[in-house]
């Protein structure tokens, strides 16, 4: 193959790449904003699970009870939104891997096509010496 068109190979592969990057990026995002919360309410569980059990009026009230609800929604919602979110890392991800692939065999052809081309050059520049001797 000529050096020009899997040059030409190399910066739509390099490009594609980029792209499926890009795609990437936001859902890692996404899945670290959401790590982020549940490690947040998880900490808040464990300071108001001490306090509640010190405050009796809280129990009185059932505001332990409320709490330990709304924990359990929001634990449950945040669990599902990062299930779908893995969910979409893995498709992205996927997609990463193959355009990885794809520019990396390219731009292994363009350096191998380099090098036999340098070779080729330097064989035929020893031959054209060693005929004019």
């Amino acid at each position: 193959m000529k050096q020009k068109m899997l040059d030409q190979m190399a910066s739509v592969t390099e490009a594609m790449y980029l792209r499926e990057h890009a795609k990437v990026k936001p859902v890692l995002d996404a899945e670290a904003r959401l790590r982020g919360q549940l490690a947040k309410l998880d900490r808040q569980y464990q300071e108001t699970r001490e306090l509640a059990h010190s405050d009796h009026a809280m129990k009185a009230l059932g505001a332990d009870l409320l709490w330990q609800s709304w924990h359990s929604r929001s634990k449950r919602q945040l669990n599902m939104e990062l299930a779908q979110i893995t969910a979409q890392k893995l498709r992205a991800m996927d997609g990463l891997r193959k355009a990885f692939g794809r520019k990396h065999a390219v731009e292994t052809m363009a350096k191998e096509e380099r090098q036999r081309r340098k070779v080729e050059l330097a064989e035929k520049q020893r031959n054209r010496l060693m005929n004019q001797e």
